[in-house]
């Protein structure tokens, strides 16, 4: 669009002006293009921040409804179920979500050595933009945990999540793995259990059993993150014990099956459940030996994710077999 400005008596010794005005008019619908560009944007953000984590959050903890569904004593109509899995997989999006967002925005300096990736390291994200989310999902988080039942779980999720990343708690092994992760891990269970089902004391112990040896064995996950822990002043166990952490963590991990089968955790009506001990049994002792050859950062990475993934097939021992 041109305007032309015609010369007044005030300018009329000057040339006249034109001005071409740009066009502020976005040409698609209502400026959705802006929309849809933002949602992916914030689709990217959520996947940079969480990715690494979903096998020890996202996954376990649906695959944990299922099995609260399915011990339910009448079948569930198809729309109660629908609604479950939706309000589980929206609980724990914000469940590692909002846990991610603190523990990178403490960790920046070491992510600049461990994880360059991640988006406040790499610059995807700014730091008020990590606060701003951060408030939102956690608030998000405490909203719906009232809504569906689960507050008092939710609410020490939270706690243990602002005390671990914002006041040092993450500086030691003892409240870092032994309390955070097994806490953490409780909370995911009973929130999974509890969205849809009544918590029995058979689940409590079953939940207790399994929080207590994730915890215990989960130093596994500071052997690659070592340089970059030192930098943070961290007293992870891999620093506390040196040279003698890869043996202690291996003779530990193996130590673990022994113990779960003298207390019958895996204690089932169906037959396959003793094959599915048997081939967790297996993949515990396939990690301690990798926990004690040890190799590069990328393959003891390798080796935290087994241990998520050895701790997804616990899950699902309940979920296939009520």
């Amino acid at each position: 669009m041109t305007l032309t400005i015609a010369p007044t008596k005030a300018n009329a010794k000057l040339e006249p002006t034109t001005v071409v005005a740009e066009n502020v008019i976005d040409d698609s619908l209502l400026g959705f293009s802006y929309v849809s560009e933002a949602i992916l944007h914030e689709l990217r953000v959520f996947w940079a921040f969480t990715w690494r984590d979903w096998s020890a959050s996202l996954i376990p903890g649906t695959m944990y409804t299922i099995a609260a569904l399915r011990s339910l004593e009448s079948t569930p109509s198809t729309d109660y179920i629908i609604q479950s899995l939706a309000r589980s997989l929206i609980y724990f999006f914000l469940y590692i979500y909002n846990f991610d967002i603190a523990n990178q925005i403490n960790g920046v300096a070491e992510d600049r050595i461990n994880k360059p990736d991640r988006p406040l390291a790499s610059g995807l994200v700014t730091l008020r933009g990590a606060y701003v989310r951060w408030y939102a999902t956690t608030l998000l988080h405490l909203a719906l945990g009232a809504a569906w039942g689960v507050l008092p779980i939710t609410t020490l999720w939270v706690v243990i999540t602002v005390y671990t990343s914002f006041y040092g708690g993450d500086k030691h092994w003892v409240p870092k793995n032994l309390g955070f992760m097994s806490l953490g891990s409780l909370c995911l269970l009973q929130a999974a259990w509890g969205l849809v089902a009544p918590i029995t004391s058979r689940q409590w112990r079953w939940a207790l059993m399994l929080s207590g040896f994730f915890g215990i064995v989960a130093s596994v996950q500071d052997m690659r993150d070592v340089d970059g822990d030192k930098i943070a002043g961290r007293r992870t166990l891999p620093i506390v014990l040196g040279s003698h952490f890869r043996w202690v963590m291996a003779a530990l991990i193996c130590s673990v099956p022994v113990f779960c089968w003298r207390l019958e955790f895996l204690k089932y009506s169906h037959w396959l459940v003793g094959y599915c001990g048997a081939l967790l049994t297996l993949a515990m002792v396939y990690m301690a030996y990798r926990v004690y050859v040890g190799g590069s950062r990328r393959y003891d990475h390798k080796t935290y994710m087994i241990l998520t993934y050895i701790y997804c097939g616990c899950v699902a021992v309940p979920m296939l077999f009520p």
